[in-house]
C-alpha cells in the first residue's frame, strides 16, 4: 500500500482499478451522492465473499473509537486486507471531544497496519486543523474530496452518467433539472435513473420530460412566490401560495420559509454590494453556490426598502399568526396584498 494524496472520486476510481490501496482513507464533505460513491467504492477493496469476515463498519453515534481500534489490531482472515469503516467521527471537529481512544487513533496512525484499510466517513465541511489526530491523518491519509460539486462539474457529470446508458439531455432539459433540484448535485444524482429509465427508448429527453419527471422542490416553489411578492404580482402569488396549501403545506411553514428566503436576499445584497463574488458570499452564508445566483439575479432587479418592508412585514405577518389575531391561512393573503398597495 502507498501514496499519500488528494483525490477525487474520478481519481479514487481509478487508483483502486489500478490496485493502489492506501492504509487509510478520509472521506471528506457533505456531498450526499459523493459521500455514498466513496463508500461503495473502498467497500468493494474487501472481496464480496469475503466481507462477513474482513469488513467492519462503526457509528461512533452508537458505538466508541475504541471497539472500532480494537478491529485494526486483528488480521485478515483468509484474505489480504481487513477493512474497518468509521462514520460520524465527531472528534475530527472543532465541536468533538479528544479522550484516550483518540490518543490511540493517533498513536496507530504513526505506523498504520500494511494488512488493513481504515477509511474515516467525515461527512463535514471543515475538520479541525489544530488537532493532533487531524494533523497524523494529514501525513499518511488519502483524503476523498466529497465537497461540494460546482455547476460546470455537475452538468459535466450529469451529462456523462446520462450518455453511458445511450441518453441524450438537452440543454434546456439540463437547465430545467438544475432549477427543479436547485442545483443540489445529490437531487441531481438521484434523479438519473427516472431520467434514464424514461428515455431508455427514445435516448434523448427535453425539457419537457424533465419537467413531467422531476418535481419542483419546495425551496424552488418558495422562491418563486417572493419573487411574485416583491414584484407586487398578486394574482401570481396568491395563486402559488394556494397551490402550497392544497400540497397539505402548513402555513407557518411556509412563512418561516419565506422568511428564510428574504433574509437570504438581503444577506446576498449586502455581501454583494461589499465587493463579495457570489462564490465568496455563499461560503461566507453557507449556502448553496446556485441558491446565491438566483438571489442574486433577483436582488438585481429589487431595490433594497422594498425587500426590507416586506421582510418586516411578513415577520410582524408571523408574530400575529402565532399570537392567533390573524387566521393562519388568511394572513399570508393579507400579507400580499398590503404590500402590493
Amino acid at each position: 500500500m502507498q501514496g499519500v494524496n488528494n483525490l477525487n472520486i474520478n481519481q479514487l476510481t481509478k487508483a483502486l482499478r489500478a490496485g493502489t490501496i492506501a492504509p487509510v482513507y478520509v472521506v471528506q464533505g457533505q456531498e450526499r451522492a459523493l459521500v455514498q460513491a466513496a463508500q461503495e467504492q473502498l467497500r468493494q477493496i474487501i472481496p464480496e465473499d469475503m466481507q462477513s469476515m474482513n469488513f467492519a463498519q462503526y457509528d461512533l453515534h452508537e458505538v466508541s473509537l475504541g471497539n472500532a481500534l480494537n478491529e485494526l489490531a486483528e488480521p485478515p482472515f483468509f484474505g489480504d486486507f481487513r477493512e474497518v469503516m468509521i462514520s460520524n467521527p465527531d472528534f475530527l471537529t472543532g465541536g468533538g471531544k479528544a479522550d484516550g481512544d483518540v490518543d490511540a487513533l493517533t498513536n496507530y496512525l504513526k505506523a498504520p497496519a500494511e494488512s488493513t484499510v481504515l477509511v474515516l466517513i467525515a461527512d463535514y465541511a471543515k475538520l479541525d486543523a489544530r488537532k493532533k489526530v487531524v494533523k497524523a491523518l494529514k501525513k499518511v491519509a488519502q483524503f476523498i474530496d466529497a465537497g461540494p460539486v460546482d455547476e460546470r462539474q455537475a452538468r459535466s457529470n450529469i451529462t456523462q452518467q446520462l450518455r453511458a446508458s445511450g441518453v441524450e439531455l438537452d440543454p434546456d432539459g439540463m437547465s430545467v433539472l438544475f432549477s427543479r433540484t436547485q442545483g443540489d448535485y445529490s437531487a441531481m444524482v438521484a434523479a438519473v435513473p427516472i431520467l434514464r429509465t424514461y428515455a431508455m427508448s427514445s435516448g434523448r429527453l427535453t425539457a419537457r420530460d424533465v419537467e413531467r419527471l422531476v418535481p419542483k422542490q419546495l425551496n424552488d416553489s418558495v422562491f418563486d412566490l417572493v419573487s411574485a411578492v416583491l414584484r407586487r404580482d398578486v394574482t401570481q402569488a396568491l395563486g402559488l401560495y394556494r397551490d402550497l396549501l392544497a400540497q397539505k403545506e402548513e402555513p407557518l411553514r411556509l412563512i418561516s420559509l419565506l422568511e428564510s428566503q428574504f433574509r437570504l436576499l438581503l444577506q446576498v445584497e449586502t455581501y454583494v454590494s461589499r465587493g463579495y463574488t457570489q462564490g465568496a458570499a455563499a461560503e461566507q452564508l453557507s449556502v448553496h453556490p446556485y441558491r446565491v445566483k438566483l438571489a442574486w439575479g433577483e436582488v438585481r432587479k429589487l431595490r433594497r426598502a422594498d425587500m426590507d418592508a416586506a421582510y418586516v412585514m411578513l415577520v410582524n405577518t408571523e408574530a400575529a399568526m402565532k399570537r392567533g389575531t390573524v387566521d393562519k391561512v388568511l394572513g399570508f393573503e393579507l400579507f400580499v396584498l398590503q404590500f402590493a398597495k
